[in-house]
């Protein structure tokens, strides 16, 4: 019985022989370089880092619109998500594995940016279509969206979000805080004003249920590099 015991364990656990293949959300048409301006792309890139040297465990990065990447990891082709709450996925077919957080990302309200545009006062947003990008939640908007003192108008990248706001489709959108950021010093009609927050979540790796023996090894190595704080500072940067 030890033995079968045995077997099926040996069966069971991860090989290595190959890096994870690792998925990093990236909801914008432009060139990689201006898609990691000011957002987390470079962030994440940077705790895969230090989490592989800290566990030993090898990634091999690459960057997806959140529904091919949902596509990806349904099928198996795609070994782990990195930076995502397990709220984002709570309806997924393949549920997958969450670790420790990583640390935590912020969420802004992106309001038109024209000239002679003045913010509205704080309340005043009751009634309003909010553009929000598919398969993110918001921990201050979710009641109004449920209460439907807020509309929520999805949008598949940035640049639709943006276009939407633009053209008075929705009264404002929501963005991580530094593609918020980003945005606001553009020069050219996809321009944004960053106001409220709207909330913060934290984020995590999700591993593909057949990769779910890596969690402890995982998971040591995000508490070790949190003890140390060299994982917090890379997103505080950000916010």
């Amino acid at each position: 019985m030890n033995r079968l015991c045995c077997l099926f364990l040996l069966l069971c656990a991860p090989t290595l022989a190959q890096p994870l293949r690792a998925g990093v959300a990236n909801d914008t048409s432009e060139p990689l370089r201006q898609a990691a301006e000011g957002g987390l792309l470079q962030t994440y890139r940077q705790a895969l880092a230090l989490i592989a040297k800290q566990s030993g465990v090898r990634f091999q990065l690459d960057y997806y619109p959140t529904q091919r990447l949902e596509q990806l990891f349904q099928v198996g082709r795609l070994d782990m998500e990195a930076g995502v709450n397990p709220s984002w996925r709570a309806l997924a077919p393949v549920a997958g594995f969450y670790t420790q957080p990583l640390g935590e990302v912020e969420f802004v309200l992106c309001l038109p940016q024209a000239k002679g545009y003045a913010p509205p006062a704080a309340g005043a947003q009751k009634g309003w279509t909010v553009g929000t990008l598919a398969g993110q939640s918001y921990p201050l908007l979710e009641p109004a969206f449920q209460s439907r003192r807020l509309r929520r108008d999805l949008s598949g990248n940035e640049e639709e979000l943006l276009d939407k706001l633009r053209e008075g489709r929705v009264q404002a959108v929501v963005l991580e805080r530094g593609r918020a950021q980003y945005w606001s010093r553009q020069t050219e009609g996809r321009r944004c004003l960053p106001g409220e927050s709207a909330g913060s979540v934290p984020v995590m790796l999700r591993l593909h249920p057949q990769y779910r023996g890596l969690l402890p090894r995982l998971n040591q190595a995000i508490q070790t590099l949190n003890s140390q704080g060299k994982l917090k500072p890379l997103f505080g940067a950000k916010n």
